[in-house]
Formats: structure tokens, C-alpha cells, sequence
């Protein structure tokens, strides 16, 4: 009877063990499970963002085939998230998708909030013309996009100096800029953008 109680015991402590492992197994993989779906549910969250970036791609949006994005998107999205682009490549390669597409704004929109975050100082000359576009979203970021472009650079940082060619291409958005603010056709909403945006940086103000 005492063997027989002990081999119960054992039996039981058995099943208990197999239960807890089972559950804690279980809990493994859907923790796993859950990590994995989120992940999947951020990047389709971020691919979103870039797409509705201005509202002109919502809004045209059905107008579009189904679930089929325009070229122009594709293709940022491609140069932003390719790890095998430099920053130099993505700013040359935006650059160019910027000339490709200079009739619709959404897409000068979308793809100068792209530049904006590369502080592309080399590509200031291409970027410039864009501040007499007629839309005012797109003169407003083209604004964006030349104030990082004047911030220092790497190596200035680097040398604790800003270095002369630089300087030269800062002083070309200067004159830019101030050609927008005295232009008497630029809307009271970019100049304020423009005032606020350049008042206290790199890029000095005339004629306020």
C-alpha cells in the first residue's frame, strides 16, 4: 500500500511538472508570437507614415488602384529604407526623384520631408528652385530642407570649424531665403514659417 501511494505521488508530481512546462512553453511562444506581430505591425506603421506624409496623397489616394502606390512612392520608400545606399546615394537619388516629378506636389512634399532628415548641404543648388514653386506646402518644406542643409556638418563638427566651401553654399541659401521674404508674392503662411523657422540660425534674415 505505501509503494503503492509512493508511485501515486510520483505519477503526480509527474503530470504537474508536464502541466507547468506545457504552460510555460505555451506562454514562450506566444510571447514570441506577439514580439513578432508587432514588429510586422511597426514597420507597416512606418511604410504608412512616409505614404501619407502630405495630406494631397491621402486625399488623392482613390484615385489610385487598389493597394497599388504610385511609382514615385515605391521608389522613395526603395531609396530610404535600401541599406546598401549611402546618404550621399539617397540625397542624389531624392534629388533625382525630385526633377521626375515636379508637376505634383505631393510628391515634391514627400520626398523633401525625406531630404530634410539627410541635411543634404551638397545638394543645395538642386533644392533652391524649389522655393518659388506655387504650391506653398512645398516652398514651406523646401524651407525645412535648406535650414538642415546649413547646419554643420560632420567633419565641421569634427574640426570645431566650419570649413569655407560650406560656408559659400550657406551664404547662397541666405540669399535665397531673403529673396523669398521680400518677394511680394510669397502668402503671409510661408513667410511666417520662413521667420520662425530661420530667426535665431545659420541663415541670417533681411528686410523683416
Amino acid at each position: 500500500m505505501k509503494n503503492n501511494s509512493k508511485v501515486i505521488y510520483l505519477v503526480i508530481t509527474a503530470i504537474v511538472v508536464a502541466f507547468v512546462g506545457f504552460f510555460l512553453f505555451a506562454k514562450k511562444s506566444d510571447d514570441v508570437h506577439s514580439k513578432e506581430l508587432m514588429e510586422t505591425q511597426e514597420k507597416i506603421s512606418s511604410n504608412s507614415n512616409i505614404l501619407t506624409v502630405s495630406d494631397g496623397i491621402t486625399n488623392n489616394a482613390s484615385n489610385l488602384p487598389h493597394g497599388m502606390p504610385p511609382d514615385w512612392v515605391k521608389n522613395m520608400i526603395a531609396i530610404n529604407d535600401s541599406p546598401a545606399y549611402s546618404r550621399e546615394d539617397k540625397i542624389h537619388k531624392l534629388v533625382d526623384l525630385l526633377k521626375q516629378n515636379e508637376s505634383n506636389p505631393d510628391a515634391l512634399s514627400a520626398i523633401l520631408i525625406s531630404l530634410t532628415k539627410l541635411n543634404p548641404i551638397e545638394a543645395v543648388d538642386d533644392i533652391i528652385p524649389y522655393l518659388k514653386n506655387t504650391n506653398p506646402k512645398v516652398q514651406i518644406l523646401t524651407l525645412g530642407v535648406l535650414h538642415n542643409a546649413s547646419l554643420l556638418t560632420k567633419k565641421e563638427h569634427e574640426l570645431k570649424h566650419s570649413l569655407t566651401e560650406n560656408e559659400a553654399v550657406r551664404k547662397r541659401i541666405t540669399e535665397a531665403v531673403n529673396e523669398l521674404k521680400v518677394d511680394p508674392n510669397t502668402s503671409n503662411e510661408v513667410k511666417e514659417v520662413l521667420i520662425s523657422t530661420y530667426s535665431g540660425s545659420n541663415t541670417s534674415l533681411k528686410g523683416k
